[in-house]
């Protein structure tokens, strides 16, 4: 060292562990009767909500394609065959607004981002919100008329 020089230089690092908690409201949507071989848009939103203190992103899946079985969740309409797509907006899109890369779900446990309309994937701040509307493209043709209900997940990831 050179003689009067009495500084020192320290680097601190610090990783902050945040919590990543979601929340829906309400927690379902019924479709109802629709009829088969047709698109449908929601008439209603399904609210997330981000209560934990980090900014996330969101990733979507099927997470069960149907119960009671017998649909599957696809990329394409079919016998038996649905399309299920999500999309975030401030306002209840046309059927035209959503498109297969940004918002369809896919296949069962197919995990991709939750996009909004524009096709930008949503970042939900700490106590933001986002509005989800859902599309289901119904089965070409089905073999039975029993009720189907899909179960589907969001999962937070932390920026």
């Amino acid at each position: 060292t050179t003689p009067g020089n009495n500084t020192g230089t320290a680097s601190i690092t610090v990783t902050p562990v945040a919590s990543v908690v979601l929340s829906l409201a309400p927690t379902t949507y019924a479709f109802g009767n629709v009829a088969v071989n047709i698109s449908t848009v929601a008439v209603s939103s399904i609210t997330l909500r981000n209560t934990g203190n980090v900014s996330v992103t969101v990733n979507k899946q099927i997470q069960s394609q149907s119960a009671p079985a017998g649909w599957t969740a696809g990329t394409a309409a079919g016998s038996d065959t649905y399309v299920l797509y999500v999309a975030t907006s401030t306002f209840q899109p046309n059927p035209g607004d959503f498109t297969n890369g940004d918002h369809r779900f896919g296949a069962e446990s197919n995990s991709t981002s939750l996009d909004g309309l524009g096709g930008n994937t949503s970042v939900i701040a700490p106590t933001g919100v986002a509005d989800l509307w859902f599309k289901l493209d119904m089965p070409t043709s089905v073999t039975s008329q029993t009720a189907r209900t899909i179960t589907v997940r969001f999962t937070g990831v932390a920026q």
